[in-house]
């Protein structure tokens, strides 16, 4: 299968755990430079990206992370509590792999991130990108970053 393209206005950018509440992030159409995903069977998908820019408004947010919540034809697999002691994993985080945080885009300084899979009981596709320690994405106070990575996980098919 071919890889397919997910255009800016399938994706929904997000702030994980912003302060204040009401923070946003926006990506522009001319700054995601690449957003692609590629079916391997009918249970495995791998999903390439790389956003140029990614604005934080205030830009003085505090964020544990970036979401984007994408419209895609299949869904994410939710794993069933499991218990003392990983509420981590109950209500957070799935698959997971290495990516690259851009401090200051156009500059040298980049730091290493985490892309995860979130674990969404309604099965929506949401990936997380992190720092690798989980601490404020923003802490540069700079309000815009870049990123770039790549994930493999487990899908299902899309309810309707």
């Amino acid at each position: 299968m071919a890889w397919v393209d997910v255009p800016n206005n399938k994706i929904k950018f997000g702030l994980f755990e912003p302060n204040p509440a009401n923070a946003t992030v926006t990506v522009a159409p001319a700054d995601q430079l690449l957003f692609r995903y590629k079916l391997f069977g009918t249970d495995t998908v791998t999903i390439d990206f790389r956003i140029g820019k990614a604005f934080f408004h205030p830009t003085n947010v505090v964020a544990s992370g970036i979401t984007m919540e994408l419209s895609v034809p299949f869904g994410s697999v939710y794993f069933p509590a499991i218990g003392n002691p990983s509420s981590f994993n109950d209500a957070g985080q799935t698959y997971s792999n290495d990516c690259i945080i851009a401090l200051d885009p156009g500059g040298i300084p980049h730091v290493p991130g985490c892309v995860a899979v979130l674990n969404e009981q309604t099965h929506k596709v949401i990936l997380l990108i992190r720092t690798v320690p989980g601490d404020n994405i923003n802490a540069n106070n700079l309000g815009v970053k870049g990123t770039f990575g790549q994930i493999t996980f487990e899908v299902t098919r899309k309810r309707r």
